[in-house]
């Protein structure tokens, strides 16, 4: 399964070691905080390094294509430690620059990481090169990968989805992930705009 690897700009990695080594500092004070153990050497395994896109979901909605709408918010590493601990470790795009690094774990970071996992050994990408991106739209609640495969095959795999059409863990291509993604972005403005007068309709 080879990797069509994107680099991380130099920038976010300095943005995330600087984050690591804080949290070294406070880690040796909470012992009990998180189940991660920094590398002395600040050489922790870096996993699964790749860039975060959002969708402007409104302009999205409006019919705009979503190749235009598609913006890159940050970059993502999965941290293995000596032992059995697993972080995430997120370092945001604002305004062209990476600024905060933010550092998590729990159920979200393992079912992402077991996701990424398992799909990188799928049939689906077999032997052929494939590029990992993973896309989160945090109004409709979904997170899933993106995997752009050699011969311009697209997939996107839901790790997160609360929605009705998107369903976590099914693997669908960019045609049909822009389809379903139209229906449940239009699904849940409905149910704001519904909520919206029935607030005003109070305030009456």
């Amino acid at each position: 399964m080879p990797v069509s690897r994107v680099a991380p700009p130099e920038s976010s990695q300095t943005r995330l070691t600087t984050a690591l080594a804080a949290f070294s500092k406070i880690r040796a004070d909470l012992t009990r905080w998180m189940n991660f153990s920094p590398a002395t050497s600040g050489r922790e395994r870096r996993l699964h390094p790749h860039a975060v896109y959002s969708v402007r979901l409104i302009r999205f909605l409006q019919g705009k294509p979503l190749s235009a709408t598609l913006k890159r918010v940050g970059w993502m590493y999965f941290l293995r430690d000596s032992g059995s601990g697993l972080m995430c470790g997120e370092v945001s795009i604002v305004s062209g620059r990476h600024k905060n690094a933010r550092l998590s774990q729990g159920p979200f970071v393992k079912a992402a990481f077991q996701s990424i996992e398992k799909s990188i050994r799928d049939p689906r990408i077999g032997r052929r090169h494939y590029e990992l991106r993973s896309l989160r739209l945090e109004s409709i609640h979904l997170y899933c990968l993106w995997l752009k495969v050699d011969e311009g095959a697209e997939y996107f795999v839901p790790v997160t989805s609360n929605g009705a059409v998107l369903k976590k863990g099914i693997w669908i291509s960019r045609r049909e992930f822009t389809n379903a993604l139209r229906l449940e972005g239009e699904r849940v403005q409905a149910a704001r705009e519904h909520m919206l007068r029935l607030l005003k309709a109070r305030q009456a």
